[in-house]
């Protein structure tokens, strides 16, 4: 009997539970249904209108020429394009070529470089009055072949022979052959034939050869002025004048053809040295005279038997 007792009590107690429970179900529908109510969007379609944006507002601005500098109007500092500077230094000054101008630009003039007022026109060098130019005879007694350099009168003749035109006196004659060392290139071998001559007068010795024409005294620089045909020689030492500018030659040399010029005028504040080289490259001026024809044997040019 305490069993079936006891069970009641278990069946009635779930009973109570199992009502609980529905009753709170029951309490909590309502919510739950409201919750579920809740979630549901209406969404109502439109249509779309695009809205502009307003344009930004651009300042446009050129950038300014750039001003010309103290040296000058050519001396422009550009920003991308700065000017191309030189230095010369024989007048020991600065030189500037400016960038090129804007296209809407007119091109700013060059000034013209200032002239020195003189050139070299070449270099002339006076020869001396006789010139071996060859040489007659056989082994042993040899003659030379010479020039008289002022009347072109051709003068054979050996050691003791005087030449009364010219106050000069042949001491010593001989003719061997030479070896001549030619940068790269095979040795030549040449003959030369070799005059001793004395002076009368001083008792100077002269030697001359018929490989070189010999030449007397310093060279002769001859000179242009600017913008004129009119030509002018001076030696080293020499000094002249052209307008309101003074001249010095200081030197002269015939290899290569060079003078070198001092000038000094009002408008410089030092003066000014300049190494002048002809204007048109040529040769040295040759001598006036010119060499005879050759008899016999003799050679007047370094490649002779």
């Amino acid at each position: 009997m305490a069993a079936q007792s006891q069970d009641k009590i278990f069946f009635g107690a779930a009973l109570v539970l199992l009502l609980a429970s529905a009753g709170w179900m029951a309490s909590q529908g309502s919510k739950i249904a409201k919750l579920s109510a809740s979630t549901e969007v209406n969404i109502t379609p439109s249509t779309y209108e695009p809205s502009g944006i307003d344009a930004p507002t651009v300042a446009t601005k050129t950038w300014p020429p750039a001003p010309s500098q103290s040296g000058g109007p050519l001396w422009v500092y550009d920003v991308f394009t700065p000017p191309e500077i030189y230095y010369d230094a024989g007048t020991a000054k600065f030189t500037v070529t400016p960038p090129p101008p804007p296209p809407d630009k007119d091109p700013i003039p060059e000034p013209e470089p200032p002239k020195f007022g003189v050139e070299l026109v070449g270099i002339r060098q006076d020869s001396f009055r006789l010139q071996l130019v060859g040489y007659i005879g056989e082994p042993g007694a040899y003659r030379g072949n010479f020039e008289n350099a002022l009347s072109g009168e051709t003068i054979i003749g050996g050691a003791g022979k005087k030449i009364p035109d010219l106050g000069l006196t042949i001491k010593g004659f001989k003719v061997e052959r030479k070896t001549i060392t030619v940068e790269e290139s095979m040795p030549i071998i040449v003959t030369e034939a070799t005059a001793v001559i004395v002076d009368d007068t001083t008792g100077e010795e002269i030697e001359l050869t018929n490989l070189a024409r010999r030449t007397r005294g310093e060279p002769f620089a001859v000179f242009k002025e600017e913008d004129s045909p009119r030509t002018f020689e001076h030696k080293a030492g020499a000094t002249f004048t052209i307008r309101d500018a003074n001249f010095t030659v200081v030197s002269v040399t015939s290899e290569p053809p060079s003078a070198e010029i001092r000038k000094e005028s009002p408008d410089l504040t030092e003066p000014l040295t300049k190494t002048l080289t002809p204007v048109v490259p040529v040769a040295p001026v040759p001598p006036s005279s010119e060499a005879p024809a050759q008899t016999g044997g003799s050679t007047p040019f370094p490649f002779g038997n």
